[in-house]
């Protein structure tokens, strides 16, 4: 996972008792295996999420 990091991913998420997954796209700038966060730089915010809750993440293209 640490090799995800400065990486354009795409990201799927699912919180505990949500019915939908998430999708972000951004930069993995941070992992943080011991408190189980990633930090991402998406073009609208920073976001924080939590390992347990990613169900998918991928490399990707960035498209301008």
């Amino acid at each position: 996972m640490d090799r995800m990091i400065g990486q354009y991913c795409k990201i799927v998420t699912k919180e505990p008792g949500e019915q939908k997954a998430h999708v972000m796209t951004g930069v993995v700038t941070e992992i943080d295996n011991e408190a189980g966060f990633i930090i991402i730089e998406t073009p609208q915010r920073t976001a924080c999420l939590s390992i347990q809750a990613v169900i998918a993440i991928k490399p990707k293209q960035r498209q301008l």
